[in-house]
């Protein structure tokens, strides 16, 4: 996450110690890449704007596999903030470059999410879950309700 960091994520939460100044950093900083993805948002897949759009915010993480140049999450969305809520949502990333450690995965909440550009793929999709952070860069992305 370049926007939205784990240390920014903290200091918002009650009792922080700076949660004033965290909120303000957070609301400058969500203007910002709101400005950004409009610039990137004609370059990227239908897919990967429909899932920034609808979001997963408090999604949980069912299943998590990694194949060759694939990624699988499985997000069950009961009681998530999202236009997904209350299905299943199969989420899987192709031609995907480089393995990603998913170990853990499993149970985490979904919180936020950013898409990027990527000097080798055509996208880079970076998710904030509750324990752990990753980055996916791969060139397309399905996404099915189950």
């Amino acid at each position: 996450m370049i926007f939205v960091t784990r240390k920014l994520y903290d200091g918002v939460q009650t009792d922080s110690g700076w949660e004033r100044r965290a909120e303000r950093e957070w609301e400058k900083r969500s203007a910002i890449y709101g400005r950004y993805y409009k610039i990137l948002v004609p370059l990227l897949p239908a897919s990967v704007r429909r899932l920034h759009a609808h979001g997963l915010h408090d999604a949980v993480v069912e299943s998590a596999k990694q194949s060759t140049g694939k990624i699988e999450l499985v997000m069950n969305t009961k009681g998530a903030l999202t236009r997904f809520r209350g299905r299943h949502v199969r989420l899987i990333f192709s031609d995907v470059h480089r393995r990603i450690n998913l170990k853990g995965l499993v149970g985490q909440w979904w919180l936020y999410h950013e898409v990027h550009l990527c000097s080798h793929a055509g996208f880079s999709f970076h998710v904030m879950f509750t324990e752990s952070d990753i980055e996916i860069d791969a060139n397309d992305l399905s996404v099915r309700m189950k």
